[in-house]
């Protein structure tokens, strides 16, 4: 027992070393890590891509035999679109700065015009109207002064002229006296006499001269009163404008919806600000609203099948939400440009009676019809080549542009070939491009395409 004790306390006293790993492991394991990541992400780039020679599909459109046509208009071609707001979205922006403070909306809300969208904080701006008003107040009661300044002034100019009238009477009667003075004999009246009316005479003209003066500045104070006064009946009306433009302000953070419509996007949340001189086009959008019951179809028609388009065009719309109901339609615009990578043209068609159901950016078809007639009209049939190299087996090698990435596709070859091409009739599209003299390829993989000239 005391044995077996003692082999435990030894035991226990000498434990065994744990072996650590080495420091290099683990940035060595860090390493091979970002390498696979490395590896699994860039493989295909890293791997070199085989230089091969593509070739665009052509088409060309030929007369069939007339048709008699009698009653209903039938279909021409059909091609794949997008629903979009007709003929254009709305925005509902914010007209001023400001945070935004409430939403009141959701996207895919119905609203009614002048319905409250999201409101802006507005304490700054009610203060802004506030010192306006205070402002517009404080001019007014300077205007009233200076009106009361002009009557005390016009008060002022009747005593002027009441002093000159006095002073003009007395200057009168002194000269009058003296005049008699001097017609009479030196022995009549004592000399003093006649040099104390002279001077009358002359302090009686002082004082005309100084009541005059005084009525003519009473009259020019009351010139530069009204002069004063229009300034400031100026600056009252600025002010009022001010009043305006703070109130505009202030009903401005509040945003309300300017159809009536149903909310596409929602670009606004409580927090978010809102800037109207932003490199962002959307820096002040608060919503992006559409009419449920103006919508269109944007449709990407490939060019050999362009010829076919024209205004007013009826069409037949599609959609797989609703794949059972048709829609009428009619082509109401065509784009002035077309799109060279996809070798299309795109057109506007109209939706006639859209459903509720019905939203942007869902997908389409689009049937394009002819205009009924009761003759036999010449339909057009639009006919697929590719150089026989491309050819082989009923498949063909397919190349997208943007991935630079091969694809096997079945393809049905027709008897027909002109100058080195083959007519197919199903499998290919215009415009796509197909590998000339395919080997060694597998599906997916990435080439390095050189498009070669017809």
């Amino acid at each position: 027992m005391n044995t077996s004790l003692d082999s435990l306390s030894r035991a226990s006293s000498d434990p065994t070393p744990v072996r650590r790993l080495p420091a290099w492991v683990i940035p060595l394991a860090i390493i091979a890590g970002f390498a696979v990541l490395f590896l699994a992400l860039f493989r295909d780039r890293l791997l070199p891509a085989p230089d091969v020679k593509v070739a665009i599909v052509l088409a060309t459109v030929s007369d069939t035999s007339a048709i008699p046509q009698t009653s209903s208009a039938g279909m021409l071609f059909q091609a794949s679109g997008w629903i979009e707001p007709d003929p254009l979205p709305i925005k509902a922006t914010s007209l001023v700065d400001g945070i935004v403070e409430t939403v009141n909306v959701l996207a895919g809300q119905t609203v009614k015009k002048g319905e409250t969208l999201a409101t802006l904080i507005s304490e700054d701006a009610r203060l802004a109207l506030a010192t306006a008003q205070q402002n517009h107040d404080t001019l007014r009661s300077t205007r009233d002064a200076h009106l009361g300044a002009i009557d005390s002034a016009r008060k002022k100019l009747e005593g002027a002229q009441a002093m000159a009238k006095s002073a003009e009477t007395l200057r009168d009667e002194a000269t009058d006296r003296l005049a008699r003075f001097e017609r009479l004999t030196s022995r009549a009246i004592p000399e003093q006499e006649i040099v104390s009316a002279r001077l009358r005479v002359a302090r009686e003209e002082a004082q005309l001269s100084v009541a005059a003066a005084l009525t003519a500045e009473a009259g020019a104070e009351i010139e530069q009163l009204k002069l004063e006064t229009q300034v400031k009946e100026n600056e009252i009306r600025a002010a009022a404008i001010e009043v305006e433009k703070a109130k505009l302000a202030l009903s401005r953070t509040v945003i309300t919806a300017p159809i009536d419509g149903r909310v596409l996007r929602l670009l606004a949340a409580p927090g978010q600000k809102k800037m109207l001189q932003d490199n962002d086009m959307e820096s002040s959008t608060i919503a992006i609203l559409y009419h449920p019951a103006k919508l269109q179809v944007r449709v990407d028609v490939p060019l050999a099948d362009a010829a076919g388009l024209q205004i007013g065009q009826t069409a037949k719309i599609r959609c797989s939400l609703l794949p059972d109901k048709m829609f009428e339609g009619v082509v109401t615009r065509i784009t002035g440009e077309a799109d060279l990578q996809r070798n299309t043209l795109q057109a506007k068609v109209s939706i006639t009676n859209p459903a509720d159901q019905l939203r942007p950016e869902m997908l389409c078809r689009v049937e394009f019809l002819g205009n009924a007639s009761t003759g036999p009209t010449t339909q057009q049939a639009v006919t697929t080549w590719i150089p026989e190299a491309a050819a082989s087996d009923g498949s063909a090698w397919v190349c997208d542009p943007d991935s630079k990435r091969v694809s096997k596709r079945d393809i049905k070859k027709t008897a027909e070939t002109r100058d080195g091409f083959i007519r197919i009739s199903d499998g290919l599209r215009p415009g796509e491009w197909v590998v000339l003299s395919p080997a060694n390829l597998t599906q997916g993989q990435r080439v390095n395409p050189t498009l070669s000239q017809p």
